[in-house]
């Protein structure tokens, strides 16, 4: 749900390809991490609600009749300044915004629980205000990935396409499936609890927005499918890309990290299947 890394990236799962926009995100996401870290984007602060918020725009005034606004949403705890290396690239093809959500990055924390649909009408309302008109591809990275797709399912009509950049947590998974790979390992429930219990006390040192988004994710997958306010997705093209080497492993797990990160690997690659075809 972090920072977004230097990593391999494999694209796991296609449906109905057929934009040239999702080329170039694929190639820019494979080949991005491989370069020195980019300047920091030139960016604007814009007043929404009476908060000040940091966003990168690229490309509105010159863009075609119809042509989709890529629109990025990073992970939990991130700024925009997690996609340094991508907007450049992404900027030379068309229309692009990226930002901090609130309390993240240089935007003013709203004092909102940042829940999915907070968050998302938060960000329609922000592109609006810039001038940002549908249609929209978003590209979402780990949480993000969350948020694109209930954005997706809240105003599917304004959506043309959705890439997901190592998404999580996964919002159509049951907790079952959620423990499935601890209990490969033979970790079962109480890994599952561990694992996250110590995600939890680093997050403790974080901000209150930061700490906010935490609650509100691990608020939600405990919750039943059916709970979780997801609307059903538009039948739009989807890519998904999936990192294959695994992040700083979290300390004190009482269980083989190595062991769960590579049962985890799998696992996700055959959710996330199905998770771009529905």
């Amino acid at each position: 749900m972090g920072r977004l890394r230097r990593l391999r990236f494999c694209v796991i799962a296609i449906r109905r390809l057929g934009c040239c926009a999702f080329a170039l995100l694929a190639g820019v996401a494979t080949t991005a991490h491989a370069r020195q870290l980019a300047d920091p984007p030139v960016t604007q602060m814009i007043d929404l609600d009476g908060r000040a918020v940091r966003v990168w725009v690229s490309g509105l005034e010159s863009r075609g009749l119809g042509k989709p606004v890529v629109v990025f949403e990073a992970g939990a705890t991130n700024s925009l300044d997690a996609w340094v290396n991508v907007l450049p690239d992404v900027a030379t093809s068309g229309p692009a915004v990226a930002y901090d959500r609130a309390g993240l990055g240089r935007s003013e924390w709203d004092n909102q629980t940042p829940t999915p649909r907070h968050v998302v009408e938060r960000l329609h309302r922000l592109l609006r205000q810039i001038g940002a008109a549908p249609p929209y591809l978003l590209v979402g990275h780990s949480w993000g990935g969350s948020l694109v797709r209930y954005f997706a399912g809240y105003y599917p009509d304004e959506v043309a396409g959705l890439v997901y950049v190592d998404p999580g947590p996964l919002v159509t998974q049951s907790i079952a499936d959620e423990i499935a790979p601890f209990d490969s390992i033979g970790a079962g429930r109480a890994g599952y609890e561990a694992f996250w219990s110590s995600y939890a006390a680093l997050m403790e040192h974080g901000s209150a927005a930061a700490l906010a988004e935490f609650n509100v994710y691990r608020s939600l997958m405990t919750r039943e499918v059916g709970d979780r306010d997801l609307q059903p997705a538009p039948a739009v093209p989807v890519v998904v890309l999936v990192a294959a080497k695994p992040p700083p492993f979290l300390p004190n797990l009482p269980f083989d990290a190595q062991a769960h990160f590579e049962v985890d690997v799998r696992h996700r690659v055959r959710k996330l299947q199905a998770w771009a075809l529905v």
